[in-house]
């Protein structure tokens, strides 16, 4: 105890360096009275080297803070795990880690800074000085976070009321996890602070935020975007939540894609979502019976980690109508040559080889028996498209069709849809466009034209 505070670990006037791969827990008490609580206390510069360092804040019902490190000097941290909670501050503030110095700097290490409720202000990890910096690099990870607090909040708070600098720098092969990053400046104004750097991370409670995402985040933990915040993914940068995680909304408006969200966990609101961006699914298969209609409802545009469609084949014709919504890479089964329409007679079809291309009604034919499995993988994803593309002769289906007019193939042939016949097209087929007429021989012929 110190002026009826409680300090788990206390250094006066002095620096602290922690060495070893051991582990290392200092709790301050709760206090009662008027006194605040501390984990680790140090009126100089704090240094850890390794090991697992635990500090904790004790509950303060007084008029004081609660910190889980509270530090005069830099924090650097070089390797190890640091944890630093504070606990609740009924009246004054609650931090993780408050730092009055320059920098907070984490180098292949892992910290965590997470504060308490507070009755005045709440923030995972303060910086007050003139120009305050959180730098991470190496395979560095900082998770920092704010409780609920009555007038101030900030995941990573730095504050600098004597200039105009100040910086978050997450490098390369770094993660930055934060529900916000603010900066208060020389007019006392908080303005949100984008980081730089050309590591990766997620900013998920903050409206305001230009740079909620940066490069590729991928969840490690599930997280819920508070239902006050709009958190928008840049154009250039990709969130992916994993088979394993779950992101959480209120409302899908609460997530604007306009880079990539790669999707092979859980997000309940994906079909509502806006933006400009991309919506990566995780390994699909395309069946007959389905068609597209699970994915014709998302407002964003699709990929998907690897696509697959298996196309039984007739016993008596190797010929067929394809429309896929996608570009197939790998075509298991048989050699397939691709074709459109070229002209259309009265009687006689001509058609022409042709490439394949994602939503274009094609003829096709095969040599091989049994079925086709065409698929596309990618880590990228492969694109795909929910609307046939436009044809002059052809209408491709994404889903069950049934036309009153044009031609249809069966069985190797194709034949003309007359008055009141039903013909049942199934999903990713295509029929030529037609208008029922007398003139119309009762079975088309094909001509196929050579290059």
């Amino acid at each position: 105890m110190c002026n009826d505070e409680s300090r788990g670990i206390n250094t006066l006037d002095g620096n602290l360096t922690i060495q070893g791969g051991g582990s290392l827990t200092a709790r301050g008490a709760n206090t009662t009275s008027d006194g605040s609580s501390y984990g680790i206390k140090v009126d100089g510069s704090f240094t850890q080297q390794g090991g697992s360092v635990t500090a904790i804040g004790g509950n303060v019902s007084g008029n004081n803070p609660s910190s889980g490190l509270n530090v005069s000097g830099t924090v650097t941290v070089k390797g190890g795990t640091l944890t630093a909670t504070g606990g609740s501050a009924a009246i004054n503030s609650s931090y993780g880690i408050s730092a009055y110095s320059s920098s907070v700097t984490v180098s292949d290490a892992t910290v965590t800074a997470t504060s308490g409720s507070a009755g005045y202000a709440s923030y995972g990890l303060y910086i007050d000085s003139s120009s305050p910096s959180v730098t991470l690099s190496g395979s560095s990870s900082l998770t920092a976070r704010s409780g609920t607090a009555t007038d101030k909040a900030g995941g990573i708070y730095l504050s600098n009321i004597w200039g105009s600098t100040g910086s978050v720098t997450v490098g390369n092969g770094s993660t930055l996890l934060t529900n916000s990053v603010i900066f208060r400046d020389s007019s006392f104004k908080e303005n949100p602070l984008a980081p730089t750097g050309d590591g990766s991370w997620l900013i998920y409670g903050q409206s305001n935020q230009p740079s909620a995402v940066g490069g590729n985040y991928t969840l490690k933990e599930n997280i819920t975007i508070p239902s006050d915040a709009k958190v928008t993914i840049p154009e250039g940068s990709t969130l992916t939540i994993p088979n394993d995680k779950t992101l959480t909304v209120d409302n899908a408006n609460q997530l604007v894609v306009n880079g990539e969200l790669v999707l092979e966990g859980t997000f309940d609101n994906a079909k509502e979502l806006e933006g400009s961006g991309n919506l990566v699914l995780g390994e699909i298969t395309l069946t007959d019976d389905e068609g597209m209609d699970e994915y014709k409802d998302y407002h964003l545009k699709l990929k998907s980690k690897k696509v697959t469609y298996v196309r039984a084949l007739s016993d008596n014709s190797q010929y067929g109508t394809i429309c896929l919504p996608f570009v197939p890479t790998s075509v298991a089964g048989g050699q397939v040559t691709y074709y459109q329409v070229e002209k259309l007679e009265s009687d006689e079809i001509t058609l022409v080889e042709t490439d394949f291309e994602a939503g274009k009604p094609l003829f096709y034919q095969t040599s091989g028996t049994g079925d086709i499995t065409f698929s596309a993988e990618s880590a990228a994803g492969v694109e795909l498209v929910t609307t046939p593309a436009t044809d002059s002769f052809m209408v491709g289906t994404m889903s069950v069709d049934t036309p009153t007019a044009g031609y249809f193939l069966k069985n190797g042939n194709i034949y003309p849809i007359t008055d009141g016949d039903k013909v049942k097209v199934k999903s990713f087929r295509a029929y030529v466009k037609g208008q029922n007429d007398a003139s119309q021989a009762s079975v088309m012929s094909v001509n196929v034209a050579r290059p």
